[in-house]
């Protein structure tokens, strides 16, 4: 019998994860739980009466991946006595050692948004080591792009290869925004390796703002208090720092805003499909799927400033290049009757 634990820590992974869930809990043909690993301790998105199961993390300043890792590998198995498959998205920690536990126990894994690579395990760092090593024992991946799915068979991964988008843009899509032009400027910075270079960041940011006055820099703040600290003592006065938001109102930001600078993965994916363009605050990016003129990445955070001029003045037209809002259907769909097939073949044996 078909039992699916789907598993996410971070709040990009139960984004991306949502709409799926969505779809177990309406159709209700196949046997499932949800467990949160609580690597984001926080997740404000998540309604409060949820019946996820939550697996909590003590959280560590020192060998902080070794101690998340460490836990999940102890805590987690006790949750998979009757699980036949495993369901993570992405390659954070938890995606890892939730597959590895899988791995150990011979639970099939299902790998959604698998395929993405820079072939640098440094950029992004843990995370392009993660997915790779992902691929090398999940039984199943589902791509957000076609190149993906070709990266993956020349790796000769050898699990099943699904090409089927990217899940962001489902949740993205029912959130029927009205997408604008406006002279907001986004701004979000939390990759742990780019840390060393926000002082430059900031000093790149204050000449945006005195270079384009009729602009309005709005910069939504990491956690992390140094962090803030330090760009609060740096910043010009007239950027406004804000508190994150929940992820149907931010995504209404970037549905009017004029750009954004940042160095998150998914956004890059989210602004594309609004038709808005992007400064990627890193050297390179595994969404090389998008292109230009919708994201352009920076060779220093001393040229971010000079990168700025590239951007168009204008709405472009929306990027499906990850699909149009039905990869969770897909998803579901081919996994029910993988799984039912599978069922059949089992008891002919």
């Amino acid at each position: 019998m078909t039992f699916i634990t789907i598993i996410f820590g971070t709040r990009p992974e139960y984004l991306k994860l949502l709409s799926l869930i969505k779809i177990f809990e309406q159709r209700k043909e196949i046997s499932f739980q949800v467990i949160y690993i609580e690597q984001h301790t926080t997740i404000i998105d998540i309604h409060p009466i949820n019946s996820y199961i939550k697996i909590p993390i003590e959280d560590s300043k020192e060998n902080r991946l070794e101690h998340l890792g460490a836990q999940i590998i102890t805590k987690l198995p006790e949750y998979l006595s009757k699980t036949t498959h495993i369901i993570v998205q992405g390659d954070t920690a938890s995606v890892f050692y939730s597959a590895l536990c899988a791995f150990q126990k011979q639970i099939q894994i299902i790998h959604v948004e698998a395929g993405l690579r820079t072939y640098n395990l440094s950029q992004p760092f843990p995370e392009e080591g993660y997915r790779q090593m992902i691929s090398r024992i999940a039984a199943y991946n589902f791509t957000p792009h076609e190149d993906s799915s070709s990266l993956l068979r020349q790796e000769g991964s050898p699990g099943n290869i699904f090409c089927v988008g990217n899940t962001i843009i489902d949740l993205i899509k029912s959130y029927t925004h009205s997408v604008k032009l406006e002279n907001t400027v986004l701004i979000t910075f939390h990759r742990r390796e780019n840390w060393c270079h926000i002082v430059e960041f900031i000093e790149q940011v204050n000449i945006l703002v005195m270079m384009y006055q009729d602009l309005h820099f709005k910069w939504f703040l990491h956690p992390n208090k140094e962090l803030q600290t330090i760009i609060r003592n740096s910043i010009h006065s007239s950027v406004s720092l804000e508190e994150p938001l929940n992820h149907y109102d931010f995504s209404k930001e970037i549905a009017s805003c004029y750009c954004l600078l940042t160095d998150s993965g998914g956004l890059q994916e989210e602004a594309s499909y609004y038709g808005k363009q992007c400064i990627v605050l890193r050297f390179s990016t595994e969404r090389t799927h998008i292109g230009k003129p919708y994201i352009h990445t920076i060779q220093s955070f001393n040229d971010v400033s000079s990168s700025f001029k590239l951007i168009e003045p204008k709405l472009l037209d929306p990027c499906y290049v990850y699909g149009n809002g039905n990869s969770s259907e897909k998803i579901y769909h081919i996994l029910k009757s993988q799984t039912e097939s599978a069922y059949v073949e089992s008891a002919k044996a």
